[in-house]
């Protein structure tokens, strides 16, 4: 409810709902109607023309725009589809792990833990979840199929520290199934002495174009859920439009080489899009502005 007040208040909302080409083609459409109506009335002389006031031409756009209006309320989701382009992008305030995208993407740290029993992962963090809801909290099944998929992959000794004591390349990237799905874990930020995540913009852009790599050899083609990863507990100093631009202008770039997805779609967790006033018709017109194609 707080998203959808908001997004109200908000220039975009209104440039969207009521001055985008769309909306004015709304407008006279339905003006139209409504004076075709009348005309039919005073034809019908059921309620003639001499009867209605000077100002009723206002009074007929101020009923379209407000019918309109009704039908462009603040959304949850949009898309964007690249001009002569195979592709499109979806951003959407939802929960990623609800997602109807067969590939979904989970950020995690170069030691790949797990562990939730001991405080190291949070179990309200997105890793901390899909362990929940993908794995009845069987970590150790996690960790099966995180060293199988790691298999021939170097990494260096990390004997320091909480966790595991192996620490692997940023943007390796472990693959895990469950429930039909398959998650892609990909190592974008670094456990510190006690335990807290870090990362960086370079960690998060070098992580991602391994991704696309990763999908495009080992992956099936199909569509691609994502968070905006880095700005939660990886503790990055930039906007969610910017991130989703990076992650976007990313994928876009990717594509360019090789076909290994139709459709990246970008989840905003609920809570976090009202905390921190995400507007996705401001993210619309950035992408729309902002991507080099």
């Amino acid at each position: 409810m707080r998203y959808f007040w908001k997004s109200i208040l908000t220039l975009s909302f209104w440039r969207y709902s009521l001055f985008s080409r769309g909306a004015l083609v709304s407008i006279f459409s339905i003006a139209g109607a409504i004076y075709l109506a009348i005309e039919m009335l005073d034809f019908f002389s059921m309620y003639t023309k001499d009867k209605y006031s000077k100002y009723t031409i206002f009074a007929i756009l101020a009923a379209s725009a407000s019918i309109t209006l009704g039908t462009r309320r603040p959304v949850s989701r949009i898309s964007y589809k690249i001009p002569k382009r195979d592709f499109s992008y979806d951003v959407a305030i939802g929960d990623l792990l609800d997602t109807k995208c067969s590939n979904v993407v989970i950020s995690t740290n170069t030691t790949f833990d797990t562990d939730i029993a001991s405080g190291l992962i949070s179990p309200d963090s997105l890793q901390g979840q899909l362990a929940f809801r993908y794995f009845n909290s069987n970590t150790a099944e996690m960790d099966r199929q995180i060293a199988e998929s790691l298999q021939g992959v170097e990494a260096i000794d990390h004997p320091s520290g909480r966790g595991k004591k192996k620490r692997y390349p940023t943007g390796t990237i472990a693959k895990i199934q469950a429930h039909g799905k398959t998650f892609f874990f990909i190592a974008m930020s670094e456990l510190n002495e006690d335990g807290n995540a870090r990362s960086s913009v370079r960690m998060v852009d070098e992580a991602v174009e391994a991704l696309w790599v990763y999908i495009a050899e080992r992956g099936e083609l199909a569509d691609v859920a994502m968070p905006i990863i880095g700005t939660g507990r990886g503790r990055i100093q930039l906007s969610r439009t910017k991130m989703i631009e990076r992650l976007a202008q990313s994928f876009a770039d990717a594509s360019a080489e090789r076909v290994f997805s139709n459709r990246l779609v970008i989840y905003i967790h609920p809570e976090d899009a009202a905390k921190h006033a995400v507007n996705l018709f401001e993210i619309r017109d950035y992408l729309a502005m902002s991507l080099h194609i």
